[in-house]
């Protein structure tokens, strides 16, 4: 076995394991991603969402206006009022 040939194996181990890798990461990401959607976590649409949802999200994601769950809450009601003054 010469060099290239060598070389060439490694290549093809490397390609395989970073096929691997690459695939781990995509559901690593994509199950981060749905902590992060507030939605996403609780499994419902937030004007479906219980006051039990609201208080279990809130334990998650902690208090504040710059969580995901208070960045949520403010464009939904911000969007309820933009439609009301609409309506108005």
């Amino acid at each position: 076995m010469d060099k290239n040939e060598l070389t060439q194996m490694i290549d093809e181990v490397v390609k395989m394991k970073m096929d691997i890798v690459d695939e781990y990461i995509d559901e690593v990401v994509a199950a981060i991603g749905d902590i992060g959607s507030p939605e996403k976590l609780i499994g419902k649409k937030y004007e479906d969402w219980t006051p039990q949802d609201l208080q279990t999200l809130a334990g998650i994601y902690g208090p504040g206006d710059e969580t995901p769950l208070g960045k949520l809450i403010f464009s939904k009601e911000y969007e309820k009022v933009l439609t009301l003054e609409k309506e108005a």
